[in-house]
């Protein structure tokens, strides 16, 4: 009896171990974070392609404010630039803005009698911080390339700039790109600065007497109403704003909103020289600020005994919004090194070097395996623990650069869209996406590196047969947008100058190019 029962337990156990041994082995380790902590083989392949290519043009617009349930691809200009930036490198790179006028609802109201205009200027915020030194606030810019004189001019606009697309029924987002060239669209220049520098000199809003005239305080000090912080500030012409606002005073131009829209239809900023400084704006938050003092009647309480009436200035200040929508343009001029090996990349077998630059600039195209490789390694039934991809800099070219970029971003080229390593559950905002990585590192040796974790995108190509898709390369100021929305392919590149120069697959040594490592897991 003990026998029959030691041999049915025997039956059952031989069942379960079998029913265990035929579960597919790749559903071990699919929610891994980071390299593996068990003893894994390595497989390592240089069998990459990779060439660059010049980058035509960037959607290069913002449209803030408008409704995501109207427009779910928004903007995709969170940073406006302007400036010459200058790259031993890469070349030339002129940044220039053209920008709608957002309507005052204070136009509504007469504008006064008598109208004396006192100050115009347009003021644009700086990136900037406070640091405290010595007890005393100090604010720190951010986001300026070079600090060499440039000039800097301001045009009325002629150019209507929609927010939707006319062609469309008004329906879809009108896009723009950064090679729309508006220098036809200049109307006369309303304000300039010349040998411009930036300065970290907080922006004052002061008090002020009826009259326009600054309040002091005792010590002969203007008082000071409120600090708004470094701003750039250009004075503009009083003149031309008598002629387009105060002049249609109660007209419909500037009570109804949207003929305002098309009487004002904004301006352009351009810089000019051959100087380096270029500057990356919060633009949104940039403004036209108008003081002027009109006159009005004081009955003195008697509104019905003229005779000591009298005559009151009163000081008023009229504000414009600028920015909601809004356009980058970039004019690239490149080196004769630059030109030359945009024009000889080897699409075929892959480039000894690859130059990346943002602002319309350059890209890499990557193919990983070779179809005999992938084929070998889809018969194998591996595994895939993880998987790294290493591109190493071409320090000795990239030292002459004006600014190496601290992050490139990796993307399915083919169809324009992040990697699903991306947005998987371990990459977030939190980390800023430090396990996806390709920001950029140093070893030992001092050579410097980009690394990216793509384990889902590797485990979708050799287990599951997925398409082995060209890989976009470029450098990006960040990876928390998305890449592509409906139809829309938002460019990383479309708000950072900077670059960086790699190593490709026919580089002379072999511990330069390009590498994929991938930690896997042989079935039994």
């Amino acid at each position: 009896m003990l026998n029959k029962k030691s041999g049915l337990i025997l039956l059952v156990l031989t069942l379960i171990l079998t029913a265990s041994c035929k579960k597919e082995f790749t559903e071990i380790g699919v929610n891994l974070i980071g390299k593996p902590h068990f003893d894994g083989k390595i497989y390592e392949t240089n069998q990459i392609k990779i060439y660059d290519q010049a980058i035509p043009k960037v959607l290069s617009m913002a449209t803030n404010g408008i409704p995501q349930s109207h427009i779910p691809e928004m903007s995709n200009l969170p940073i406006t630039s302007l400036g010459i930036y200058n790259d031993d490198k890469f070349g030339k790179l002129n940044a220039n803005i053209i920008s709608t006028i957002e309507y005052n609802p204070n136009l509504r109201n007469d504008l006064g009698e008598n109208i004396k205009l006192l100050d115009a200027k347009l003021i644009i915020p700086y990136f900037s911080h406070i640091k405290i030194e010595n007890s005393q606030k100090k604010y720190l810019l951010d986001s300026i390339f070079g600090d060499n004189p440039i000039n800097i001019k301001i045009y009325e606009s002629t150019y209507f700039l929609p927010t939707y697309d006319p062609n469309n029924n008004l329906e879809e987002l009108k896009y723009f790109y950064s090679n729309f060239d508006f220098t036809n669209y200049k109307a006369g220049i309303i304000g300039d600065t010349i040998n411009f520098v930036t300065n970290n000199t907080p922006y004052y809003i002061y008090k002020r007497n009826d009259d326009g005239s600054v309040i002091l305080d005792d010590n002969g000090n203007p008082e000071i109403k409120d600090s708004l912080g470094p701003h750039l500030t250009i004075k503009l012409d009083t003149t031309f704003f008598r002629h387009k606002i105060f002049d249609h005073s109660s007209e419909t131009i500037l009570t109804n909103k949207f003929e305002f829209k098309d009487y004002f239809r904004g301006i352009i900023i351009e810089a000019e020289g051959n100087n380096t400084q270029y500057i990356q704006f919060p633009f949104e938050k940039a403004k036209i600020l108008i003081d002027y003092t009109n006159e009005t009647l004081d009955d003195n309480g008697t509104p019905s005994d003229t005779t000591d009436d009298t005559t009151k200035i009163i000081f008023h200040e009229l504000t414009f919004n600028l920015g909601k929508t809004r356009i980058n343009y970039y004019q690239n001029t490149l080196t004769g090194y630059a030109q030359n090996a945009l024009n000889n990349s080897d699409l075929i077998n892959g480039d000894n070097e690859i130059i990346l630059k943002g602002d319309a600039g350059a890209e890499g195209v990557i193919k990983l395996f070779s179809e005999q490789e992938l084929r070998d390694l889809r018969l194998k039934n591996w595994l895939i623990n993880y998987a790294e991809l290493y591109l190493y800099v071409d320090q000795t070219q990239t030292d002459q650069m004006l600014a190496q970029s601290e992050r490139l971003i990796l993307y399915n080229y083919d169809d324009k869209k992040s990697l699903p390593d991306l947005y998987a559950p371990e990459n977030n905002q939190s980390n800023n996406y430090a396990i996806f990585d390709g920001t950029l590192h140093t070893d030992e040796n001092g050579q410097s590196y980009y690394k990216f974790s793509i384990t889902r995108h590797i485990r979708n190509v050799i287990n599951r047969d997925s398409t082995n898709v060209r890989l976009g390369l470029r450098v990006c100021n960040g990876i928390n947008l998305p890449l592509k929305t409906n139809t829309v392919f938002r460019d990383p590149d479309a708000y950072t100058p900077k670059g960086v120069i790699l190593y490709g697959n026919q580089a002379v040594q072999p511990t330069q190019k390009p590498v994929l490592k991938l930690y896997y897991t042989k079935p039994e």
